[in-house]
């Protein structure tokens, strides 16, 4: 479960554009290359997976004022390891989200504390945070998710049992539910 920092959209932006407190890294791991950047408060950006360095970097988009600091957060580059390898990993990392609606930071929190290996609805998260007809909303609100698998919105998925959509690509989010769904060998 994440910690997460709410910001004001004027603080975040600000921070953004001039703060040279943002720090950021990209990393390789199974089964690809990562890009984090963290500010102060905790970490505000999060890549899936990447085939190269490159990708995850443009991906990532760290503002000009950012700092690069190798091992920025080596405890993360062992949780995914753990979540690739199809074991159930918890994400106890300060998140800073900042920048978002109030809206979108309940979606968010709300999103977070779906467990491992488990899926809600678009309309269970809108009920869920008090806005019942609001499904739809929570699928734009996720798809800005500045942090997928943190804050893990590939399981969130349509009331029907589909998918629903994802902002990685469907694929990626069936790979995702599909690792989750499966047992690790050894354990």
């Amino acid at each position: 479960m994440s910690r997460v920092a709410l910001k004001s959209l004027d603080t975040a932006v600000r921070r953004a554009e001039t703060d040279s407190d943002i720090r950021w890294d990209i990393f390789k791991i199974q089964p690809g290359w990562v890009g984090v950047m963290a500010s102060t408060e905790g970490i505000c950006r999060l890549t899936l997976p990447q085939p190269g360095q490159a990708e995850a970097l443009g991906q990532l988009k760290p503002p000009p004022g950012a700092t690069r600091t190798n091992n920025l957060v080596s405890s993360l580059a062992t949780k995914l390891e753990s979540y690739f390898k199809g074991i159930s990993t918890d994400f106890p990392f300060s998140l800073d989200l900042g920048g978002y609606t109030p809206f979108e930071s309940l979606v968010f929190q709300a999103c977070a504390q779906i467990p491992y290996g488990q899926t809600a609805s678009y309309g269970q998260i809108a009920r869920q945070i008090g806005y019942p007809k609001a499904a739809r909303a929570v699928g734009q609100a996720l798809h800005k998710n500045p942090v997928p698998l943190i804050v893990p919105c590939h399981r969130i998925i349509a009331s029907s049992g589909k998918t629903g959509g994802f902002n990685g690509g469907i694929n990626i989010k069936c790979w995702l539910l599909t690792l989750e769904a499966r047992k690790p060998s050894g354990l």
